[in-house]
């Protein structure tokens, strides 16, 4: 068989597996291979009204067609065009949201271009061939992309146990004073998350004290409380694997609310309509349809109202008072604290 017709074996197997991968992906698997927010967000995305799938299936099904043939230069060709545009998507997807299936399509597209290179410089009897600046290229994008999976993975973690079904999350320090009144009136709210973060060291030591005192079966507020006189441990303790794990998973929560753009608690979160806010609204309604009514009879007092339930703040937010039950007692702020927040340059209020 002349040479000029030998079958790119490597760039043939590559190519028919990728193509089964995205017809099968565009069929809609049963196997969920994405872990991060970029499948939803690329799913249905199309060019001309086709699939991205699809698109990939067709550009695979002629590189098989182009290796079957041995046409290893055109078949070079139109990989270096499908990893241009791959290198695109990839800049994308570092500025949005990683998708773990369009990176395993991306390898397809950078092995299949590599397997033609070599093929091309073999059949021209030509040294090795040099390194490439495109491969170069989607390697430092395929990287980036890789750490943002990574990092999506890197999970906000909560002190208590409702962290994924709590529509309301707040982020709290210990030594913030602010924190501290604010999870005494919360503490019991089953909507209600808390996510400690550390300002100073000795933060971790009072985390690591809260978590105790959960397990023995006291209250956010209670565990809180007696967190405060926790002295930091001696020695190898406070470097322990568990202090360390502990350390991390705070930073964590810490750099989440700075890139939320904040860099002051109480720091407060909304998933979804929260249960208390539909409560206030409520009970706001039902006050508006008293009021009214005792206006149409003349029994209520021309320009008064009557107060609101609740604690308010120096920034103007209204806390529920403890101990009440129902309407309005059960909101949470609407507005986080601004006056006497610790965090950033300011340092916590002892």
């Amino acid at each position: 068989m002349n040479r000029s017709h030998e079958v790119v074996t490597g760039a043939l197997c590559l190519a028919l597996l990728a193509a089964a991968f995205c017809a099968w992906s565009a069929l809609g698997n049963e196997v969920n291979l994405c872990v991060t927010a970029g499948c939803s967000l690329y799913q249905d995305t199309s060019i001309a009204g086709i699939s991205l799938w699809w698109l990939g299936a067709g550009v695979f099904a002629a590189l098989c067609f182009l290796a079957l043939l041995g046409a290893t230069h055109w078949g070079r060709i139109l990989a270096a065009l499908a990893l241009t545009g791959d290198v695109l998507l990839l800049m994308v997807m570092a500025l949005t949201a990683p998708c773990v299936s369009c990176l395993i399509v991306a390898v397809f597209f950078a092995l299949i271009y590599m397997s033609f290179r070599h093929a091309a410089a073999a059949r021209s009897r030509a040294s090795k061939p040099g390194r490439s600046a495109l491969v170069l290229v989607w390697g430092v994008l395929f990287i980036v992309n890789l750490g943002a999976v990574a990092k999506s993975q890197a999970n906000v973690w909560a002190i208590t146990d409702n962290g994924q079904e709590a529509s309301v999350h707040m982020f709290f320090s210990p030594s913030c004073s602010s924190c501290r009144e604010g999870v005494g009136i919360l503490s019991g709210h089953v909507d209600v998350a808390f996510y400690p973060l550390a300002e100073n060291d000795a933060d971790v030591y009072r985390v690591a004290h809260m978590m105790r005192r959960l397990d023995q079966g006291d209250s956010m507020a209670e565990a809180l409380a007696r967190s405060q006189e926790v002295n930091a441990p001696s020695g190898f303790a406070a470097w322990s694997p568990d202090m360390i794990w502990l350390r991390f998973r705070m930073l964590r929560n810490k750099s989440h609310v700075f890139m939320a753009g904040a860099q002051t608690v109480p720091f407060f979160e909304y998933h979804g309509l929260p249960s208390m806010l539909v409560k206030q609204a409520q009970a706001a309604s039902q006050r508006n349809a008293t009021g009214a009514g005792s206006a149409a009879v003349g029994s209520a007092t021309a320009g008064s109202s009557a107060p609101a339930a609740g604690i308010p703040n120096g920034a103007g937010a209204t806390y529920p008072q403890q101990g009440q039950q129902g309407g309005a007692s059960d909101a949470l702020p609407l507005e986080p604290q601004i006056a006497g927040q610790c965090g950033g340059p300011t340092p916590c209020p002892e």
